[in-house]
């Protein structure tokens, strides 16, 4: 637990307290209790820490150390502290007598014992609390942001005995001054730049050691404590074998106060020359990086401090720490400006500021990408091989077909063969023999006519009769299996003829009507149209039951069309698939030998239209043309 208390000192109030100030302090002595009474109310269920700072509250570097002290003290829930902080901005007030009465301010703000410790950032803070020694002098100190070059002289202050912190360590600065060895070595000249303010100069003091002990064959040229206009003017026009280490610069010469980091940002624009600098706020406002001082980690290590003093460890136990304050970064725009090798870099550096690939943007996208078209791709590659295979698939049908039409085909030309065959063994042999026969019947009832036995004669006449009517029988069913009629006479009267004895044998009408029927047509298409009428009219006699039959034939440019109509009873034609006989599926497999349609029609109790189409050779059509014309 946290509460903090903040009082910012400025020119004004400088101006008007000290001359008040003594004038009160020797005819107003009452006036002391008012100042104690201004001092924050003393309060035994937590702890109050003053915390001094060298610089400005909106100073970039007291922001980040004040957000590490916040953090540092959140981390400890058990013991609540109270922040008061001060922000001296002492660059600005350097006069002897104007810290006098800022410590005279002080003491009579925090007088009493109010204050359990005292944080001191930065050097112009340490300085002050070395030379007001006696300013709450039974409180601890520590000190943060402190170069190591300073750890002697403040042991030796009169804060010894009470003081501790957090330094910014020396090997930072040695090992920054061997990435300028490293990265650029034909290097001839360090330019180093600081101020010439008391914090300006320790730190220059600390970067001229660590120069001094690495490196002895490079020239350093010292613009510390220049005028700015000076250091700008010197540092745009370096030669190309130089390098820039740039550390405070808080005043120049003439002093005027700056911001360091907008100083570094100056620099950067005025120069092409590589800069290099110890600290993690300049990273991408010109350095080009390498171990550098965390800001933010020392205010952190100082509030771990801190705590640790206010559960009771003494200062005598606490070294001064601040090893583990240094974060390895590097802005990979001044790698790239100034041509450093990457692979140059430690093993566990952070590079900020790398501009992003394609790769690095559209990562998810490209990945996304990438996934749907691999698997298009492999839906492309399946739908090709199951197109492949359903081709195959398809070609093996269509062979299929293509065999079993053949095959069909064979069937009905070998069925036409042997009834062919039939019909000339019955016409021929059995309807000769029976003929014979009928003869010898006839001259046996000549003879038998002196005889006087009437049966006996009336038998040999109807035994004549019989055989007589046998013959015909025989003859009609030889012309039924094979209607040689067809050949000799052509497809129309071969028609006529079949429905003449069909409406003779079975008593139904039937009606006929042909459309110009060429006279040659191909013997397959008339055979083909002959029996499928031939099978209809058996079908009707069979299982129609009807009264009327129309039969109809006609040709179009391509085609021969036959249509079969009756009106009896019907069926369904989904049914007659799956009912015993072959009649339909004959007739189907006929017309489909000559590339032909069938089509049937019909409801029950609505008749039955049969239809087919035989495609007809071109010459067919124009001859028959030619012929009406």
């Amino acid at each position: 637990m946290i509460a903090t208390h903040r009082w910012t000192v400025s020119a004004c109030v400088f101006g008007l307290i000290l001359p008040c100030l003594c004038l009160v302090a020797l005819l107003l002595p009452g006036t002391a209790h008012l100042w104690a009474a201004e001092a924050p109310p003393h309060d035994d269920r937590g702890k109050r820490v003053l915390v001094l700072y060298s610089t400005a509250r909106d100073f970039p570097a007291t922001e980040i150390v004040e957000q590490g002290l916040t953090e540092g003290f959140a981390s400890e829930k058990r013991l609540p502290v109270q922040l008061f902080s001060e922000y001296l901005d002492l660059s600005r007030f350097r006069d002897s007598q104007q810290r006098t009465a800022l410590a005279n301010l002080l003491r009579q703000r925090y007088s009493g014992g109010q204050i359990d410790l005292i944080i001191g950032v930065d050097v112009p803070a340490a300085n002050f609390l070395m030379e007001h020694g006696t300013l709450l002098s039974a409180t601890p100190v520590i000190l943060c942001s402190i170069p190591e070059i300073l750890q002697e002289r403040i042991l030796a202050s009169p804060l010894r005995g009470r003081v501790s912190g957090v330094l910014e360590p020396a090997f930072v600065l040695r090992g920054l001054v061997d990435s300028i060895r490293r990265f650029k070595p034909a290097t001839k000249q360090v330019v180093l730049v600081a101020g010439a303010y008391e914090n300006d100069q320790v730190r220059a003091d600390a970067l001229r050691q660590a120069f001094a002990a690495i490196n002895d064959k490079v020239e350093l040229i010292d613009l510390a404590g220049q005028p700015l206009g000076a250091i700008l003017e010197k540092c745009e026009n370096l030669p190309p074998d130089s390098v820039i280490l740039f550390s405070t610069l808080f005043v120049d010469a003439n002093g005027r106060s700056f911001i360091p980091r907008a100083v570094l940002q100056s620099i950067a624009a005025h120069t092409g020359a590589p800069i290099f600098g110890p600290y993690e706020s300049y990273i991408g406002n010109g350095i080009i990086g390498g171990s550098l001082i965390s800001l933010r980690q020392q205010g952190k290590r100082a509030a771990e401090m801190a705590l640790r003093f206010l559960q009771d460890q003494s200062p005598k136990d606490a070294p001064f720490t601040g090893a583990d304050t240094s974060v390895t970064l590097y802005d990979w725009r001044q790698l790239q400006r100034h041509a450093i090798d990457e692979n140059l870099l430690p093993p566990v550096s952070t590079v900020l500021y790398r501009e992003a690939t394609i790769w690095d943007l559209y990562k998810y996208y490209i990945i996304g990408v990438a996934i749907l078209l691999a698997l298009q791709s492999m839906l492309i590659v399946g739908l090709v091989f199951n197109l492949r295979q359903r081709k195959k698939a398809e070609a093996a049908l269509r062979d299929s077909q293509r065999e079993l039409q053949t095959l069909a085909g064979r069937l009905i030309s070998s069925q036409e063969e042997e009834l062919r065959r039939l019909s000339r063994e019955f016409h021929d042999d059995y309807a000769q023999r029976l003929a014979a026969v009928a003869i010898e019947a006839g001259t046996l009832e000549i003879q038998s006519a002196h005889l006087d036995s009437p049966p006996v004669q009336e038998k040999i006449g109807h035994i004549k009769k019989q055989l007589i009517h046998l013959s015909d029988d025989i003859h009609a069913l030889s012309r039924e299996l094979h209607p040689a009629i067809l050949k000799d006479l052509g497809l129309e009267r071969a028609v006529n003829s079949l429905c003449l004895n069909f409406s003779d044998r079975e008593s139904i009408p039937v009606d006929c009507h042909f459309d110009a029927i060429p006279g040659d047509i191909p013997p397959e298409t008339a055979l083909c149209v002959y029996r499928v009428i031939q099978e209809g009219l058996r079908n009707i006699a069979k299982h129609a039951h009807a009264r009327h039959v129309d039969i109809f034939l006609k040709r179009t440019a391509n085609h021969l069309l036959a249509t079969i109509e009756d009106d009896g009873a019907g069926f369904e034609p989904r049914c007659a698939r799956h009912t015993p006989g072959i009649g339909l599926a004959s007739m189907r497999e006929r017309v489909q030998y000559v590339n032909g349609e069938f089509t049937i029609q019909s409801e029950p109790g609505q008749g039955t239209v049969i239809d087919l189409s035989v495609p007809l050779p071109r010459g067919e059509y124009e001859k028959t043309e030619n012929t009406a014309g």
